[in-house]
């Protein structure tokens, strides 16, 4: 509706200058919303990822880090049976 009044030239030009702000103030609001849903759908996205690999990594018993996954230096004894 604001954007059919202010092109509206029957209406005089202060009306249709308040009617512009009025479409411009919904414009930048609506696309700041679906901007801040955007990034909160990402975010949950990437806990749902995040969890993931946590929970791919517990099974597995691997920590990822290359420290921990390393081959012991000292060679084990063996077991006599």
């Amino acid at each position: 509706m604001a954007y059919r009044m202010m092109r509206d030239e029957r209406i005089d030009l202060k009306s249709r200058k308040g009617w512009l702000k009025s479409y411009t103030d919904a414009a930048r609001t609506l696309s700041q919303v679906l901007k801040e849903r955007e990034e909160k759908d990402w975010e949950k996205r990437l806990r749902v990822i995040e969890e993931y690999r946590k929970r791919a990594t517990a099974a597995t018993g691997l920590s990822g880090t290359p420290s921990e996954n390393k081959v012991d230096p000292q060679p084990r004894e063996r077991s006599q049976a």
